[in-house]
């Protein structure tokens, strides 16, 4: 779904922003001490809950 105004204050030209409505799943089984994921799966995508616990990796 596209927004009109950015989640986060952004100076890029041309740039979309978007709400997110699909969820990819992923199954691991530990985070390495420099935060990447070992052993890590794709599971699929869904569409999101209202009460889905959503996890940001950046």
């Amino acid at each position: 779904m596209v927004t009109k105004t950015p989640a986060v204050a952004l100076r890029r030209k041309g740039a979309v922003f978007v709400d997110p409505v699909l969820v990819a799943e992923v199954e691991y089984r530990a985070w390495t001490d420099d935060w990447k994921l070992r052993h890590a799966s794709f599971k699929g995508i869904r569409e999101r809950a209202d009460d889905a616990t959503v996890f940001e990796l950046g």
